[in-house]
């Protein structure tokens, strides 16, 4: 199914409230650190981090070649121990054998029932893209 821009984020901000009024938990950085030393990609954009249980985060972000590039991909890594985990791509914009787009602009979000939900754009440009997302079952180690 493709979202508009306008629909798809009405959802995922309708579905950001906390109605139960619940103590939401809290996340102190202690330090400013790179998520990956030595990137094989020129070029990343739009992080989002989500804290999971153990003590860990998950960060998600795009990179490749340059913004709108049809390599452009959504990546992703865990901190733990003082340390974050190679990333790993997780999303691409391949259609099929023939017809790949950019991707764009991930949003990691946790569900009421504790999966994790991964949102994202895919499409040449802003004008034309749509929404996306996979959902992790085992605290963002796979994608659906």
């Amino acid at each position: 199914m493709r979202w508009t821009p306008l629909i798809f984020f009405a959802i995922l901000f309708s579905a950001c409230t906390n109605p139960v009024n619940q103590q939401l938990p809290s996340v102190t950085i202690l330090k400013q650190e790179n998520i990956v030393e030595s990137p094989p990609f020129a070029s990343c954009h739009a992080s989002t981090i989500v804290d999971i249980p153990g003590n860990r985060l998950l960060a998600a972000w795009f990179a490749g070649p340059h913004e709108s590039h049809k390599e452009v991909l959504i990546y992703t890594a865990i901190h733990e121990n003082g340390t974050w985990s190679q990333s790993q791509a997780v999303a691409d914009g391949i259609i099929n054998d023939t017809l790949r787009y950019p991707t764009w602009n991930p949003v990691l979000f946790r569900t009421q029932s504790g999966k994790l939900a991964l949102f994202y754009k895919v499409g040449p440009n802003p004008r034309e893209w749509w929404g996306d997302y996979k959902i992790s079952n085992d605290e963002g180690k796979t994608w659906s």
